[in-house]
């Protein structure tokens, strides 16, 4: 297996079996070539990057207390309940 395919294979902790190494290796050899052509294309200093086509605002908002949905009115809903929580089946064996 490729030093390349090998160590991205290790970072994103994938099993990268030998006999696709080689077509792994060449994807990455053409994703890290066209990034070189995108290095080397020279702009002029006034022109602001570009994040989107169109304008975003700023998501980020501050929390607020609000009231919750009623406590039976959620549990309605819910196959089995004991009247405070859902109750599900167990995961674990006992």
């Amino acid at each position: 297996m490729s030093n390349l395919a090998q160590n991205v294979a290790k970072l994103a902790r994938i099993d990268l079996p030998d006999a696709k190494a080689e077509a792994v290796q060449e994807n990455l050899e053409k994703v890290l070539n066209y990034v070189q052509q995108l290095e080397a294309v020279e702009l002029p200093d006034d022109i602001e990057p570009f994040f989107g086509a169109i304008e975003s605002v700023n998501a980020i908002r501050v929390d607020e207390l609000q009231p919750s949905y009623p406590r039976e009115e959620i549990l309605s809903n819910a196959p089995d309940s004991d009247g405070q929580f859902y109750k599900v089946p167990s995961v674990f064996d006992e």
